[in-house]
């Protein structure tokens, strides 16, 4: 079950864009994509908590769960929306996904890899702390962790790994590596990432 979409990590080629008629009076448009699987026009989700730093206003439907080492990104409706700034970032360590929206309005999503038991990954909002594009590791036999993106000082980051359901870290937010490049590209030192669990429920169930 998990190969099915072994390629869709090239799902960003486009194969349809069509008008279709509102689906309980919510979608816009249907993206189909090269590898079969459907995105439906992004729904409103619910109203975020006060204060939070994380709103969500849309968010995109697929035709079924992603399985790990898929992903996509697709900017299309958020282009179309004007939407503009550094892109957000959410991880689910629940649901083991990992989210990216720009202005509120979701453009990317995929599975992940994280630490488990004495190794588990830690939940918070974290600052980018450093941006490295071919960083090894010095803390585990110089396992390279391409694409990184530093969370803590202690060694938690977002980094391009095998993505396969199997694999744990000691730690890091492992991501499938095209996934992790496009990351690299749309986020700033600085730039703040929500690690938590059960992210949105009442809309990713």
């Amino acid at each position: 079950m998990r190969n099915w979409f072994s390629s869709l990590t090239g799902m960003s080629v486009l194969v349809m864009i069509s008008v279709a008629t509102p689906a309980m009076g919510q979608a816009d448009f249907i993206v189909e994509y090269e590898s079969g699987m459907v995105a439906a026009s992004p729904r409103i989700a619910a109203p975020p908590k006060p204060k939070s730093q994380f709103t969500v206003n849309h968010y995109i439907e697929l035709d079924r769960p992603l399985d790990f080492g898929e992903h996509f990104w697709d900017e299309s409706y958020a282009q179309t929306n004007g939407a503009r700034g550094t892109a957000q970032i959410v991880v689910d360590l629940e649901a083991e996904q990992l989210y990216v929206y720009r202005a509120g309005i979701e453009i990317a999503r995929t599975k992940v890899t994280r630490g488990w038991e004495k190794y588990d990954t830690p939940t918070g909002v974290f600052p980018i702390l450093e941006k490295d594009a071919d960083h090894y590791s010095s803390t585990y036999n110089n396992a390279p962790m391409p694409y990184n993106l530093r969370l803590t000082w202690k060694g938690v980051a977002i980094h391009g790994a095998d993505v396969d359901g199997v694999s744990a870290t000691h730690g890091c937010i492992g991501v499938p590596l095209e996934f992790a490049r496009k990351l690299f590209a749309n986020v700033r030192k600085g730039d703040k990432v929500l690690v938590t669990r059960n992210w949105q429920r009442q809309v990713y169930r």
